[in-house]
């Protein structure tokens, strides 16, 4: 089926797919969520250089791998979308001619090379390869890469039915998320994306007090959560106090010497040159340039204290 699918957020495409389902390393789902519900705005990557001269050597990764395997590739003529579920689609980059085959291009930095070794493959990429198989129907995926403009490779993704399937079902629950405004599960990783969505406030305070059996029984779970994350950073400043004195007491021992070796371990404790910023003589010195290069920001402060007003006399 050909459509013209112009908004992101119409659709769930090859890219979405990772964060759907948690496994990827830059966005969780609620991050996809906000975007796709409007709740917070995409980043706008049409003046990132590494996007768009990915987008300029798409082409040079597509005949590269035409030279280097002997298939011959043809961009591909439409936009693909899944007959059962339309707003699942699959933008792929070329299609293998004459076979039921299809290529993802990619590009990234020398300092990526290490997710290429061997037979390794960024499982966003995977999961974007499966999902184009899954919608366009075919059976075989070849990613090739592009890695700090000095080393190519490809890869091959063979069509995994069991796997398509467990994104169809994660994709299809997220779509009913966006559609009925339910967010997903909140993960650690989504702090920023919570500080973007709830950038201010209100003076209305929530009072969560024991009233009913549900109630007691939400305070409890809430003020149990609350007790307990005291009680990891008490731990997090203790052990970090540990830390300290441990490391002091391995320098006093080193001393004025390099280090210490033992059979399992090489200790160092050598100079390092580090450059700071003198700002309180910038300021002294050129105080207006300070003012006039002084930016401001506004953002929410979490802080936890005991309700004095119920506290027993």
């Amino acid at each position: 089926m050909i459509n013209d699918v112009s908004k992101r957020n119409d659709y769930i495409g090859g890219s979405d797919i990772a964060a759907i389902m948690g496994l990827s390393r830059y966005k969780t789902p609620l991050k996809l969520w906000c975007e796709k519900t409007g709740k917070i705005e995409p980043p706008d990557l049409s003046n990132v250089e590494a996007v768009e001269l990915g987008s300029e050597l798409e082409q040079f990764v597509a005949d590269m791998f035409t030279k280097k395997t002997g298939k011959a590739v043809r961009r591909a003529p439409k936009t693909y979308q899944s007959k059962e579920h339309p707003y699942m689609v699959a933008h792929v980059d070329r299609l293998v001619t004459g076979t039921d085959e299809l290529l993802e291009c990619k590009t990234c930095s020398t300092f990526k090379k290490e997710e290429w070794e061997g037979e390794d493959i960024p499982q966003e990429y995977i999961l974007q390869v499966m999902w184009y198989l899954g919608i366009t129907g075919r059976k075989i995926g070849h990613i090739a890469v592009l890695i700090g403009g000095q080393s190519f490779k490809y890869k091959q993704i063979e069509f995994d039915s069991e796997l398509f399937d467990q994104m169809v079902d994660a994709a299809k629950d997220f779509w009913v998320k966006v559609q009925n405004d339910i967010p997903p599960a909140v993960v650690a990783q989504d702090d920023e994306t919570l500080k973007e969505m709830y950038s201010e406030c209100t003076e209305v305070m929530i009072e969560l007090f024991p009233e009913d059996e549900k109630s007691t029984q939400a305070c409890i779970d809430f003020e149990s959560k609350v007790a307990y994350l005291q009680e990891l950073k008490n731990h997090i400043k203790d052990m970090t106090t540990e830390q300290k004195q441990i490391e002091t007491s391995i320098k006093e021992i080193i001393q004025n010497n390099l280090g210490i070796k033992t059979p399992k371990y090489v200790i160092t404790w050598k100079p390092q040159t580090k450059t700071d910023f003198d700002k309180d003589s910038f300021i002294e010195s050129h105080s207006d340039l300070y003012e006039e290069y002084l930016m401001t920001s506004s953002y929410r402060v979490m802080r936890i204290a005991k309700n004095k007003e119920m506290a027993v006399a």
